[in-house]
């Protein structure tokens, strides 16, 4: 039953009503730090102020980790975001300029040294002073003199510290002198250590490369810290994942069918998740004393988690997404149907495997890219599903002769190999089977393409774009191609153009019309490719590349199919009537 707190969830009003629950403090500071980011998110930093003020220092760094990081891409290893940690301290502000100095305080002081330098610079002006008086005066000193009269700063003690960004000044400005007042020593401590990346910057021409190195090296530092605490969170590096998915693309097939372990980089995941799952006694009585707590305010936080899952913070208390992606018409894929079977078989390989899988959908989400950007969660647990059940058929091809296998027959590899080298299985095929052979196929289509044109500016283009797909396939590579093609798309066709696109994606998907394409997940079209009868398909449909660039793909599926008679329409004549 729906009470008033869940008939709004717009984002202010949710506020307004958040602010009205009983125990507040302690509902907000029990919420782990991925949950309340999502409600941050949702109701948007800006507007987060009241909830931000009641967020524990913990849960602040768990914020952090995954709010003040971004990536380019998929894969490419995510930098600090400046600008975001300035507008998070405007919001800490409105709780007071002690808060936000305690909060800062009480924070990784190399992250707290990161995120100053990229907003200010810090010399020592007596140093400066003393090294501008013992040399000859020179114009350049003049130079130096004008600079800082006409920058933004503020001097504490012998410190200078000067604004990079304008935009940034106050917040920051509030922050140092609340620290100044508060916590002399800390302040001190990180002004010396942003003076010692900062003085490098005023030497002459080489200085400014220094402090940028410097500063990356520091950002370097952070960046792996942050990585280990969030791999034991079961979140996944991108880099990390973009090891695991090229390691899987280049190691041999049968080499991986025959491995018994897990490779490197998921071993090193797990070693990591490890150490935070390894219970501690002091771990084990604050869990007993939460659990009292909790028992206590029942009502309180049951209330409270329906708000979040009525305004889409937390999911729906449904079972976990990851039994129920890939079913087609009502039926599982081989692959879940395995997952359930082993469910009732045996308890503790079932929760492996589901640890496994969960791996496996953080490493496409981090490591992958897909339709020009990155995987949504539910999109992610598909593809991974999809590509499991690709390598169980690889698996299931050398035992099996019938043509659906029997549940013991599933079981009995499902125990015998991980879900990892499942993936890795699969994933190879989508690799070789389709990206490359695809990249192939369409760069010879584009080949005979520009040697029928007539226009020869027009064929000199898609000479470039075939002789780019081309090097980046012996690249292993060939998606970087992928959005060449829309420059071709006046020769090609869209749906051609299309076709093309989602086979040379790094995570290829099934063109419209092209084997199984009409099955669907929970009411969505399900195009991700999960069996050799799809594969075959498409390599079917590549191989008469002509048919594809006349008639479509949705035609070209259907030319195997034989041709049905077409009736004589006739001109109705006099005295014969339609």
């Amino acid at each position: 039953m729906k009470t008033p707190l869940t008939t709004s969830t717009r984002p202010r009003h949710l506020v307004t009503r958040l602010l009205e629950q009983p125990d507040l403090v302690h509902l907000v500071q029990g919420l782990p730090a991925p949950v309340l980011t999502k409600l941050i998110h949702h109701i948007g930093l800006e507007d987060a102020g009241e909830i931000v003020a009641l967020a524990t220092t913990a849960q602040l760094e768990g914020i952090f980790d995954e709010d003040l990081w971004r990536s380019e891409r998929p894969g490419k290893d995510e930098t600090f975001d400046a600008d975001r940690f300035a507008l998070w301290i405007e919001v800490m502000l409105e709780a007071g300029e002690a808060f936000a100095a305690q909060k800062i305080a009480e924070l990784d002081e190399d992250f707290v040294t990161l995120a100053l330098c990229k907003h200010v610079l810090v010399i020592d002006i007596d140093g400066l002073c003393v090294q501008m008086s013992s040399s000859a005066h020179s114009d350049d000193d003049d130079l130096v003199e004008k600079a800082l009269e006409g920058c933004l700063y503020q001097e504490f003690e012998e410190f200078r510290v000067i604004a990079k960004n304008h935009r940034s000044w106050e917040p920051i400005l509030s922050v140092l002198v609340e620290l100044d007042k508060e916590h002399h020593t800390l302040l001190r401590t990180l002004l010396d250590r942003c003076c010692a990346i900062s003085s490098e910057y005023i030497e002459e021409s080489g200085g400014l490369y220094d402090v940028l190195t410097s500063e990356e090296m520091l950002e370097s530092d952070v960046a792996g810290e942050r990585e280990d605490r969030r791999e034991q969170e079961g979140f996944v590096a991108p880099s990390a994942a973009a090891s695991f998915l090229n390691l899987s693309r280049v190691t041999p097939l049968e080499e991986t069918l025959q491995s018994r372990t897990y490779d490197a980089v998921t071993r090193a995941h797990f070693r990591a998740a490890a150490v935070k799952d390894r219970p501690t006694a002091a771990a084990a009585r604050r869990s007993d004393a939460l659990e009292a707590k909790n028992a206590a305010n029942q009502q309180n936080l049951k209330g409270f988690l329906e708000v979040l899952r009525e305004a889409d913070v937390l999911p729906p208390a449904t079972e976990p997404g990851l039994l129920t992606a890939g079913t087609k018409h009502g039926e599982d894929l081989p692959f879940t149907s395995a997952i359930r079977e082993v469910k009732t078989r045996d308890a503790e390989i079932y929760g492996k495997r589901l640890m496994e899988l969960s791996y496996l959908v953080n490493v496409l989400i981090s490591g992958c890219s897909y339709n020009g950007g990155a995987f949504r969660p539910f999109e992610a647990v598909e593809a991974a599903i999809c590509t499991c059940n690709l390598g169980l058929e690889q698996l299931l091809g050398e035992r099996s002769t019938r043509k659906k296998p029997s549940p013991d027959e599933l079981v009995s590899v499902i125990i015998e190999h991980d879900a990892v080298k499942i993936f890795m299985a699969g994933w190879n095929i989508l690799h070789h089977r389709v990206s490359l052979f695809a990249a192939d196929a369409i760069r010879k289509t584009l080949t005979k393409l520009a040697a029928d044109q007539s226009d020869a500016q027009t064929a000199r283009e898609i000479e470039r774009v075939a002789l780019g797909l081309g090097a980046d396939a012996d690249a292993g590579k060939p998606w970087r191609s992928r959005g060449k093609l829309d420059r071709l798309e006046g020769v090609l066709g869209a749906e051609t153009t299309s076709t093309f696109r989602a086979l040379l994606d790094e995570y290829p998907t099934l063109p419209h019309g092209v084997g199984e394409g009409s099955r669907t997940t929970a009411g969505r079209p399900l195009r991700f490719i999960s069996t050799a009868a799809q594969v075959l398909a498409i390599q079917t449909l590549l191989k008469r590349p002509e048919v594809i660039g006349a008639k479509g793909p949705e035609r070209a599926a259907r030319t195997d199919a034989p041709a049905k008679p077409r009736l004589k329409r006739t001109r109705p004549g006099p005295g014969r009537q339609k």
